[in-house]
């Protein structure tokens, strides 16, 4: 997904991984490829790529908490940072 197209969403999400290896998150994505809650969007940090992968649409910050206590456990992922959309 495009980052500006990303950015135009409100509300709370869960970031679960962000880096530099695309790789990374392309192994979580092949761990539920189905699972439309999940948007992945290239950015850039420190002028290099920068490639994030979000979870979730949530209301608010305590909605998108509460569904971090319960993301699939096929994807791995245990502590997610819980982020604003206006913050991207």
């Amino acid at each position: 997904m495009a980052l500006d197209r990303l950015q135009q969403r409100k509300g709370w999400t869960l970031q679960l991984v962000a880096g530099k290896l695309e790789q990374t998150v392309i192994n979580v994505i092949n761990r539920s490829p189905e699972d439309a809650r999940l948007s992945y969007t290239l950015g850039e940090r420190q002028g290099e790529p920068w490639f994030m992968l979000v979870y979730g649409v949530f209301d608010t910050r305590e909605d998108a908490a509460a569904a971090s206590a319960s993301l699939p456990g096929v994807l791995g992922i245990r502590q997610p940072w819980i982020r604003s959309y206006e913050s991207f």
